[in-house]
């Protein structure tokens, strides 16, 4: 991902989502601009993990499916969203 061996398939593996969060990585070595541009409103990039994880947060309703693609730990974001969500269910 990093080296954007995938940047020219990953708009349209997303293509059936209702919404996609895509996080600008500092050390991501291409700019996500054309995945977004190609997914249109849909899409919304961010450039921090807690942007990422506020826009997730703010886009979920009771229900939904939520993917999380990485190449790792990504600053623990599986565990930091799950939390959040609890949170937000809980009140």
């Amino acid at each position: 991902m990093k080296l954007g061996v995938f940047k020219d398939s990953l708009a349209p593996a997303l293509a059936a989502a209702d919404a996609v969060v895509l996080y600008q990585a500092p050390d991501l070595g291409w700019d996500l601009g054309s995945v977004a541009a190609a997914l249109g409103s849909r899409a919304q990039i961010c450039p921090t993990l807690d942007a990422t994880l506020a826009a997730v947060q703010r886009r979920v309703e009771p229900g939904a499916h939520v993917l999380v693609m990485s190449n790792g730990g990504f600053g623990g974001i599986h565990e930091r969203l799950l939390q959040g969500l609890r949170a937000d269910a809980s009140g």
